[in-house]
């Protein structure tokens, strides 16, 4: 049986972390430690894992900065990225919550929790995880904090991703960079159409939305003009999308040299699986695809690919010696073959391959409209949504709310109750939520992230006096 590969960075290994090792072992994964950042990138241009998870035991600042680079190394975007929580770094929460990591996994979980969990967040499909019958009632309304990214700024329109799923005519209120930069803690903003292709970040579906509305009421004109003097400066434009299906580590670090990624947004295959399902939402312009990854057991997956390509994205097939006939409808897919990679392959990109850019659909109707770069802070943005907590323990959260959450959404939960005994936010992650809601009302069910310890005390305390009395 083919074992798959964890990668755990953290600055030391103790006992507690070799028992968890031992436990993935036993189902079939691999853990590799790491003391050094530089050395696991190191490996993963080698050799890819599909797991990477990062501890928290390494100074806040360091550790966000990790977490922002994992989840912006091409390599790798197709990994599950996950926290180990061992002390509640509530900063570090925050930075993984809004870079889409898949889950923040307590530490003083039982053994069998934690294994539960961390399948849960790793499976490529639902897996089953242990719900909780004998929840208490708390009908306390909470705020929830929703993450979001926005890929593009227009004169009054936006394009966002997030695992919020509103309909087309919600109001939402939106924090972040951009909205503080218009000297507002919230911007109101109104959905106008969804989409579930061309996306960008490490979320399942984008919305535009218009934001000119609520700003030319509540902000400052001088603020305005600023912000979008500020995104036109950091612009990089409706970048091409380009897409590698290799699997040789040597040719995928070749490509990636010549791939500026802020010329170029660029995704990676992680595994034969998301040589499918990642170009359906990701729509590249071009694809890099390694000869044997065409034709024998693999045709089937490849051609399974070009059925969600645009029709004016073109395929280079590399180390073949013909063209594999590919078509798309009843018109030839652009296709070239190379044999090995050429020097000039710069030229080639820029005169070649994307010369179909041309017949692009774009994703913005506004011609103004900027592209803030990944790491700019106009890209943050958080959904503000009221709902209700309507039961409870130390582990799970029944929550209702007017907007559906996606499954495995990441969220943060602003209550009093918990601030108090959690020293901070509430993290939960979303475990199931429903299509279908009653009367505009959605119920989900999430799991905490925060460490369990402090509600498991309360949940005790409170059991002892209910005994007494």
């Amino acid at each position: 049986m083919k074992r798959s590969s964890v990668y755990w960075l953290l600055p030391a290994v103790d006992d507690h972390h070799h028992r968890r090792a031992s436990i993935l072992d036993d189902i079939g994964y691999q853990v590799f430690f790491f003391e050094n950042f530089d050395t696991l990138i190191k490996e993963v241009f080698i050799k890819r894992a599909q797991i990477l998870i990062l501890g928290d035991e390494w100074p806040s600042a360091e550790a966000i900065q990790y977490a922002h680079a994992f989840a912006n190394i091409p390599d790798i975007n197709a990994a599950r990225l996950l926290i180990s929580n061992s002390r509640n770094d509530f900063a570090l929460m925050d930075a993984a919550m809004n870079e889409g990591f898949r889950d923040i996994i307590p530490a003083d979980l039982e053994d069998h929790e934690w294994l539960q969990r961390f399948e849960f967040a790793t499976s490529g499909v639902e897996s089953i995880l242990s719900l909780h019958s004998d929840l208490d009632e708390v009908a306390e309304p909470i705020d929830i904090v929703v993450p979001a990214r926005l890929v593009w700024v227009g004169a009054q329109q936006i394009w966002m991703e997030t695992r919020s799923c509103p309909r087309v005519g919600d109001s939402l209120k939106m924090e972040g960079g951009f909205a503080s930069s218009l000297g507002l803690r919230t911007l109101n903003i109104q959905v106008q159409q969804k989409q579930q292709t061309n996306l960008t970040y490490r979320f399942s579906e984008a919305i535009i939305a218009s934001w000119y509305q609520d700003a030319v009421i509540n902000a400052d004109p001088q603020k305005i003009i600023d912000t979008l003097d500020t995104l036109h400066r950091v612009d990089l434009g409706q970048r091409p999308k380009i897409f590698l299906a290799i699997q040789s580590p040597a040719l995928r670090t070749t490509l990636l040299k010549y791939l500026d990624k802020r010329k170029y947004e660029v995704h990676t295959a992680l595994h034969k699986q998301s040589l499918i399902y990642e170009p359906k939402f990701f729509s590249p312009d071009l694809v890099f695809v390694e000869d044997r990854l065409t034709h024998g057991d693999a045709k089937r997956s490849f051609y399974e690919l070009l059925r969600f390509l645009p029709e004016h994205a073109c395929i280079v097939t590399i180390g073949g010696r013909e063209n594999p006939s590919a078509k798309n409808g009843n018109a030839p897919r652009r296709t070239w073959t190379l044999k090995h990679v050429p020097v000039n392959l710069s030229e080639l990109i820029e005169r070649e391959y994307l010369a179909g850019l041309a017949q692009r659909k774009p994703n913005s109707n506004d011609k103004q409209a900027s592209f803030p770069p990944a790491d700019h802070p106009y890209s943050f943005a958080q959904l503000h949504l009221t709902a209700e907590l309507v039961k409870a323990d130390y582990l799970q959260f029944n929550i209702r709310t007017t907007t559906r959450i996606g499954p495995y959404s990441l969220l943060k939960i602003i209550s009093p109750r918990f601030q108090e005994k959690l020293g901070g936010p509430l993290y939960v992650k979303v475990i199931e939520s429903p299509e279908a809601g009653s009367s505009g009302v959605y119920l989900c069910k999430a799991h905490i992230c925060n460490l369990t310890q402090a509600l498991r005390q309360a949940s005790q305390t409170t059991d002892q006096v209910a005994g007494e009395s």
